[in-house]
Protein backbone atom coordinates (compact mmCIF):
# COMPACT_ATOMS: atom_id res chain seq x y z
CA UNK A 1 0.00 0.00 0.00
CA UNK A 2 1.25 3.49 -0.82
CA UNK A 3 0.55 5.70 2.17
CA UNK A 4 -0.84 9.16 1.69
CA UNK A 5 -0.67 12.18 3.99
CA UNK A 6 -4.15 11.40 5.33
CA UNK A 7 -2.93 8.00 6.59
CA UNK A 8 -0.05 9.59 8.47
CA UNK A 9 -2.35 12.25 9.94
CA UNK A 10 -4.76 9.53 11.06
CA UNK A 11 -1.89 7.70 12.77
CA UNK A 12 -0.67 10.90 14.47
CA UNK A 13 -4.21 11.83 15.56
CA UNK A 14 -4.39 8.70 17.70
CA UNK A 15 -2.09 10.55 20.11
CA UNK A 16 -3.82 13.93 19.91
CA UNK A 17 -4.82 13.97 23.58
CA UNK A 18 -1.17 13.44 24.59
CA UNK A 19 0.30 16.20 22.42
CA UNK A 20 1.23 19.34 24.37
CA UNK A 21 3.84 21.21 22.30
CA UNK A 22 5.06 21.71 18.75
CA UNK A 23 8.57 22.63 17.61
CA UNK A 24 9.97 23.71 14.25
CA UNK A 25 13.75 23.23 14.20
CA UNK A 26 15.76 24.48 11.23
CA UNK A 27 19.00 22.80 10.21
CA UNK A 28 22.13 24.33 8.74
CA UNK A 29 21.46 22.42 5.51
CA UNK A 30 20.21 24.32 2.46
CA UNK A 31 19.00 22.27 -0.53
CA UNK A 32 19.21 25.18 -2.97
CA UNK A 33 20.49 23.98 -6.34
CA UNK A 34 21.82 20.71 -4.91
CA UNK A 35 21.48 17.27 -6.47
CA UNK A 36 18.96 14.87 -4.94
CA UNK A 37 21.86 12.67 -3.79
CA UNK A 38 23.41 15.63 -1.94
CA UNK A 39 20.04 16.53 -0.41
CA UNK A 40 19.52 12.91 0.69
CA UNK A 41 22.94 12.99 2.38
CA UNK A 42 22.05 16.26 4.13
CA UNK A 43 18.70 14.80 5.27
CA UNK A 44 20.43 11.67 6.60
CA UNK A 45 22.85 13.79 8.63
CA UNK A 46 20.03 16.06 9.82
CA UNK A 47 18.10 13.02 11.05
CA UNK A 48 21.16 11.76 12.94
CA UNK A 49 21.58 15.19 14.50
CA UNK A 50 17.91 15.25 15.49
CA UNK A 51 18.19 11.80 17.06
CA UNK A 52 21.12 13.03 19.15
CA UNK A 53 19.30 16.26 20.07
CA UNK A 54 16.13 14.39 21.09
CA UNK A 55 18.22 12.11 23.32
CA UNK A 56 19.92 15.13 24.94
CA UNK A 57 16.57 16.92 25.28
CA UNK A 58 14.94 13.92 26.95
CA UNK A 59 17.74 13.62 29.50
CA UNK A 60 17.48 17.34 30.34
CA UNK A 61 13.83 16.92 31.30
CA UNK A 62 14.82 15.00 34.42
CA UNK A 63 18.05 16.72 35.57
CA UNK A 64 18.32 14.79 38.83
CA UNK A 65 17.42 11.48 37.18
CA UNK A 66 18.63 11.76 33.58
CA UNK A 67 18.97 7.99 33.29
CA UNK A 68 15.17 7.55 33.63
CA UNK A 69 14.70 8.11 29.90
CA UNK A 70 17.30 5.42 29.20
CA UNK A 71 16.17 2.89 31.80
CA UNK A 72 12.41 3.40 31.35
CA UNK A 73 11.90 5.05 27.94
CA UNK A 74 8.33 3.74 27.57
CA UNK A 75 7.40 5.83 30.60
CA UNK A 76 9.70 8.88 30.59
CA UNK A 77 10.87 9.53 27.05
CA UNK A 78 8.77 12.24 25.37
CA UNK A 79 6.24 11.46 22.69
CA UNK A 80 7.78 12.68 19.44
CA UNK A 81 6.03 12.66 16.07
CA UNK A 82 8.46 14.01 13.48
CA UNK A 83 8.31 15.18 9.89
CA UNK A 84 11.09 16.67 7.78
CA UNK A 85 10.61 19.37 5.16
CA UNK A 86 12.48 20.75 2.16
CA UNK A 87 14.13 17.51 1.15
CA UNK A 88 13.78 18.35 -2.52
CA UNK A 89 15.86 20.67 -4.70
CA UNK A 90 14.84 24.32 -4.58
CA UNK A 91 16.00 27.57 -6.11
CA UNK A 92 15.36 29.53 -2.90
CA UNK A 93 18.69 29.97 -1.06
CA UNK A 94 16.84 30.88 2.17
CA UNK A 95 15.10 27.50 2.49
CA UNK A 96 16.54 25.04 4.99
CA UNK A 97 15.84 21.42 5.65
CA UNK A 98 13.86 21.52 8.88
CA UNK A 99 11.85 19.36 11.23
CA UNK A 100 8.32 19.69 12.54
CA UNK A 101 8.26 17.97 15.91
CA UNK A 102 5.07 17.23 17.80
CA UNK A 103 5.78 16.59 21.49
CA UNK A 104 3.95 15.11 24.46
CA UNK A 105 4.64 13.18 27.67
CA UNK A 106 6.66 16.09 29.04
CA UNK A 107 6.97 16.80 32.76
CA UNK A 108 3.92 18.83 33.73
CA UNK A 109 5.92 21.42 35.68
CA UNK A 110 7.79 22.61 32.56
CA UNK A 111 6.41 25.70 30.86
CA UNK A 112 6.80 26.33 27.13
CA UNK A 113 9.76 28.64 27.73
CA UNK A 114 11.65 25.94 29.63
CA UNK A 115 10.84 23.35 26.98
CA UNK A 116 12.21 25.71 24.33
CA UNK A 117 15.36 26.39 26.39
CA UNK A 118 15.99 22.67 26.82
CA UNK A 119 15.34 21.91 23.15
CA UNK A 120 17.43 24.85 21.96
CA UNK A 121 20.31 23.67 24.15
CA UNK A 122 20.08 20.16 22.69
CA UNK A 123 19.59 21.29 19.08
CA UNK A 124 21.88 24.29 18.79
CA UNK A 125 24.59 23.70 21.37
CA UNK A 126 24.78 19.91 21.46
CA UNK A 127 23.83 18.93 17.89
CA UNK A 128 25.43 22.08 16.38
CA UNK A 129 22.42 23.00 14.31
CA UNK A 130 20.77 26.37 13.62
CA UNK A 131 19.55 28.54 16.45
CA UNK A 132 16.32 28.99 14.48
CA UNK A 133 13.68 27.23 16.57
CA UNK A 134 9.97 27.88 17.02
CA UNK A 135 8.23 26.34 20.05
CA UNK A 136 4.55 26.64 20.90
CA UNK A 137 2.17 25.03 23.37
CA UNK A 138 -0.66 23.29 21.55
CA UNK A 139 -3.11 25.35 23.60
CA UNK A 140 -1.55 28.47 22.03
CA UNK A 141 -1.39 27.08 18.50
CA UNK A 142 -3.82 28.89 16.20
CA UNK A 143 -6.45 26.41 15.09
CA UNK A 144 -6.55 22.77 15.99
CA UNK A 145 -3.94 20.08 16.36
CA UNK A 146 -5.40 18.56 13.19
CA UNK A 147 -4.41 21.75 11.37
CA UNK A 148 -0.85 21.49 12.76
CA UNK A 149 -0.57 17.84 11.70
CA UNK A 150 -1.77 18.75 8.22
CA UNK A 151 0.79 21.55 8.10
CA UNK A 152 3.61 19.15 9.02
CA UNK A 153 2.79 17.07 5.95
CA UNK A 154 2.27 19.88 3.43
CA UNK A 155 5.22 18.74 1.30
CA UNK A 156 3.33 15.55 0.55
CA UNK A 157 0.64 17.55 -1.20
CA UNK A 158 3.31 18.77 -3.64
CA UNK A 159 4.79 15.31 -4.12
CA UNK A 160 2.64 12.35 -3.00
CA UNK A 161 5.66 10.02 -3.17
CA UNK A 162 6.99 11.78 -0.06
CA UNK A 163 4.19 10.14 1.95
CA UNK A 164 5.53 6.63 1.59
CA UNK A 165 9.16 6.54 0.48
CA UNK A 166 12.01 5.78 2.86
CA UNK A 167 13.42 9.28 2.29
CA UNK A 168 10.02 10.87 2.65
CA UNK A 169 8.43 13.48 4.86
CA UNK A 170 7.60 11.24 7.83
CA UNK A 171 10.78 10.77 9.86
CA UNK A 172 9.78 7.42 11.31
CA UNK A 173 13.18 6.75 12.88
CA UNK A 174 12.95 9.82 15.12
CA UNK A 175 9.37 9.24 16.23
CA UNK A 176 8.78 7.82 19.69
CA UNK A 177 5.57 6.72 21.36
CA UNK A 178 6.00 6.01 25.09
CA UNK A 179 3.35 3.30 25.30
CA UNK A 180 3.45 2.77 29.08
CA UNK A 181 2.98 6.49 29.76
CA UNK A 182 0.20 6.82 27.20
CA UNK A 183 -1.63 3.76 28.51
CA UNK A 184 -1.78 5.21 32.02
CA UNK A 185 -4.47 7.75 31.08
Amino acid sequence: MNYQAKHIVEFFEQYESHITHVVVAHTKFRPCRKSQAAIDAMATQAKKDLRYALNCFAKQLYPNHSNLVTRKPHVYRPLALVTIENIKETTDPEQTIHFNITLGNLPKHLCTTMIEIHFRHAWHLKAHQQNDIYTKAVADYPGTIHRWLGYTLKDTTKDSKLSWTTNGTWDVENCWIPQAAINTD
